[in-house]
């Protein structure tokens, strides 16, 4: 994993169809924030868990694959 970006580690259907919940983690000295959140869809909110994990809100009608990378901002 890059230090640079965001590993998405896992995805789920949120509440609402069309919404996503997107489980992240990172190396480096980083925030959620710092990554590009929006290349996931429309972001309803996100919070770091841990000092290298967290997740995201997001709504969009494309699934998000396991494995895929969030460059930073």
């Amino acid at each position: 994993m890059k230090k640079d970006r965001a590993l998405i580690m896992s995805c789920h259907e949120h509440d609402v169809t069309g919404t996503w919940r997107i489980n992240l983690k990172w190396q480096g000295n980083h925030d959620i924030s710092d990554f590009d959140l929006d290349r996931l869809g429309a972001v309803l909110s996100s919070e770091a868990e841990t000092e290298h994990t967290g997740y995201v809100i997001v709504k969009s009608y494309a699934n998000p694959n396991i494995g895929d990378t969030i460059a930073l901002r």
